[in-house]
């Protein structure tokens, strides 16, 4: 594509950002779908985060993704919160929905929309690349974080008939009641859940799953369980432990994708099926992890 004076620009802001993968995966979104449209990474400094949504609302920016450490700290720059971002509390997502402005001097008034892909974006996974539908099903959490808390709130707007929290700092979670991180606990959980979903950060490396204060008895599951992980670098002990022993496995790409699906959306509105949106970000996703 060729950049012209027509050309919008969409951004993933965050600190760090270099690694993220919103570039390719909305880029050749745009190619797809033919919106003349360009995705960029911005790194912003905690301190300068004022600062970039002032700048981003200026510059009549197409939308933007928010990733760490900025998905609660964002909301304080937002002028409202779309659902489920207000229960949840942390914001993925930034709309800027422009209306007429003074007619005087012929600006438009703009308001920064915080939205919340994350959760619906699990849950599309969940159904479409694992086969999973959570409605009236079992969920085990394991996480007292932000993602947990998404997690939790896709699942139980799809339905899910139980949502258990197991985490190392149980009173750590203010929006579910939470169970301490023991054996005892994991394995009355997994014997009673249809899904495990590891929300922790625990999986990111080989020396912080050594941190883990007891495993996951994949034993005690149902053959028909699924196993998840919000990772999508690396294979995690859990999920290979779950694979070996014949389970679905599901790995954070799918999330990756489909709340990138549900953000181009909003920015967007109707350019573009959903169906070839996906295919076009889970071929760049499979291009980027070769």
């Amino acid at each position: 594509m060729t950049a012209s004076s027509q050309t919008r620009v969409g951004a993933v802001i965050g600190a760090p950002v270099a690694h993220s993968l919103s570039p390719a995966l909305h880029n050749a979104a745009f190619a797809a779908v033919g919106v003349d449209a360009v995705f960029v990474a911005w790194h912003v400094h905690p301190d300068d985060l004022g600062a970039a949504v002032a700048g981003l609302r200026a510059l009549g920016v197409l939308g933007v993704s928010v990733t760490v450490p900025h998905k609660r700290a964002i909301i304080a720059h937002c002028d409202r919160l779309a659902s489920p971002a207000d229960e949840i509390g942390a914001v993925n997502c930034l709309v800027f929905e422009r209306a007429p402005g003074d007619a005087a001097d012929g600006r438009e008034s703009v308001a920064v929309v915080g939205h919340n892909t994350d959760a619906g974006g699990f849950c599309d996974s969940l159904v479409q690349d694992a086969g999973f539908d959570p409605a009236g099903r079992r969920a085990l959490l394991l996480g007292a974080g932000g993602a947990a808390r998404a997690v939790a709130a896709g699942l139980r707007a799809a339905g899910a008939a139980e949502v258990a929290v197991i985490a190392r700092r149980p009173e750590a979670v203010d929006w579910a009641r939470a169970q301490p991180w023991t054996a005892a606990a994991l394995g009355q959980a997994c014997a009673q859940c249809d899904l495990v979903v590891d929300c922790t950060p625990l999986a990111l490396s080989a020396e912080r799953e050594a941190a883990i204060p007891c495993a996951v008895p994949i034993d005690r599951l149902s053959e028909r369980a699924v196993v998840a992980s919000l990772v999508y670098h690396r294979e995690p002990a859990l999920l290979a432990a779950a694979r070996a022993r014949g389970l679905r496995t599901l790995d954070g790409a799918g999330m990756l994708v489909h709340q990138g699906v549900r953000a181009f959306q909003l920015w967007t509105g109707a350019a573009g099926s959903s169906a070839d949106i996906t295919a076009a970000m889970w071929g760049a996703m499979r291009a980027a992890r070769g």
